[in-house]
């Protein structure tokens, strides 16, 4: 159930942070011609999300992929040579390792839990 209200959570949350960024239209009730980039961008998380639901994903290796883009996005954003003044200070690249750190932690409990189900562990 809580994965269900999430797959509708998600990528509306999503689409609605997008949309206020660009400054456009962002409901749910307009439609399509009233609010292209808005409710595009939802259906295509939407179709994104039931296609990879729908394939032979490996959903163990999906959460470490997802830690390896995280790291990789926090060492960019640190990098002033990369991103000059707009790079993260002190306080934020103390608090993003947290946040990644966190989320890797949480997801090493779900990966250890799912291997011990395997075995009738769990």
């Amino acid at each position: 159930m809580v994965s269900a209200l999430a797959g509708a959570v998600v990528p509306l949350s999503a689409s609605y942070a997008v949309g206020e960024a660009a400054g456009v239209e962002r409901s749910v009730s307009r439609s399509f011609r009233d609010a292209p980039l808005f409710l595009g961008l939802f259906t295509a998380q939407i179709v994104l999300g039931a296609a990879v639901a729908m394939t032979p994903v490996n959903v163990v290796q999906l959460p470490i992929g997802t830690q390896v883009v995280l790291v990789y996005l926090l060492v960019l954003t640190n990098r002033r040579s990369v991103l000059g003044a707009a790079a993260n200070g002190p306080r934020y690249r103390v608090g993003a390792t947290i946040v990644v750190v966190g989320v890797a932690g949480m997801s090493t409990i779900l990966l250890v839990q799912t291997v011990l189900g395997w075995f009738g562990l769990g």
